[in-house]
């Protein structure tokens, strides 16, 4: 394990230091038989742990990880449906740094980071096409791709979620990449009742951003990515500019794109927005949708 560890890391480092990235995964569950992910954040280290395992204490593979990376912090996150009882770890946030921009992340009290790592380069491509542009970020989580727009050179973004902390979280990675306010703005909304108001207002994007969860509950009502996304992608449509696009993204590995039940035929899977780190582990689904 120490080997494949040192190898990975040897390759990345390149391009972790070229982009000034300061979290990364330093290895995919892919990338061995053990059913675990490591993403390291500076001086602390993020295990992701995907099923039961026998015959590894968590000692050892902190050892293992110490010899590598500098770590002084462990946090393990349960993303089985046995509900495992795995080490806790001391609280601990920072500000992480990623190609020129800078994200408030918290490693102890949540199952997610706050930075999804696996579209790092998604994001940067996003910036590529925002100059000049009003963006929409729907089920935005803390605002990665709102703060890449808006460096990017957006005219306006539009950032939704339907949780206060998220939209808190969105207003700090705003603010630590000193990004107006007035330019960028967060709502506390469903993302359909977002598009519901949209309409009525008369507001259209250049690019709409949908990157939904894949199981959630809301008001009693649940939501299946497999099952509902036609239904967000339509909804999203009418409210692009004519030239515009939707960047749609699913981390669910069974999804299949249900292109007969869409308004829209004009359709692109992005391939090439897996990160050097994540090679080989296919982390999600990209697809460009036009009118």
């Amino acid at each position: 394990m120490i080997d494949i560890l040192q190898k990975k890391l040897a390759r990345l480092q390149p391009y972790l230091k070229e982009n000034g990235i300061e979290a990364f995964r330093l290895f995919n569950g892919s990338e061995g038989s053990w059913p675990f992910a490591i993403d390291i954040y500076k001086d602390s280290a993020v295990i992701h742990v995907f099923a039961e395992w026998k015959g590894l204490p968590f000692k050892s593979l902190e050892t293992w990880v110490k010899k590598v990376v500098p770590v002084k912090y462990f946090f393990y996150k349960d993303r089985t449906k046995e509900g495992m009882k795995l080490p806790g770890g001391v609280h601990r946030e920072m500000e992480i740094h990623e190609n020129g921009h800078v994200f408030h992340c918290n490693l102890s009290d949540y199952l997610d980071t706050g930075l999804f790592l696996d579209h790092r380069e998604t994001r940067r491509w996003i910036e590529g096409q925002s100059k000049g542009k009003i963006v929409l970020n729907t089920f935005a989580y803390t605002g990665s791709f709102s703060v890449y727009a808006a460096a990017g050179g957006a005219d306006k973004t539009y950032s939704v979620d339907l949780s206060r902390s998220y939209c808190d979280w969105i207003k700090q990675n705003l603010k630590l990449n000193g990004l107006p306010e007035e330019k960028n703005w967060v709502y506390k909304m469903d993302t359909m009742e977002f598009f519901n108001y949209a309409t009525r207002k008369g507001l259209k994007f250049d690019i709409i951003i949908i990157d939904p969860p894949t199981f959630s509950k809301n008001k009693g009502k649940s939501f299946s990515v497999m099952n509902d996304h036609p239904a967000l992608i339509n909804a999203a449509l009418p409210l692009l500019k004519p030239k515009g696009f939707i960047l749609f993204s699913t981390n669910r590995k069974e999804f299949w794109l249900k292109e007969s039940a869409l308004k829209s035929h004009n359709i692109d899977e992005k391939r090439d927005t897996y990160p050097p780190d994540f090679a080989g582990a296919y982390p999600h689904k990209c697809y460009i949708i036009r009118k």
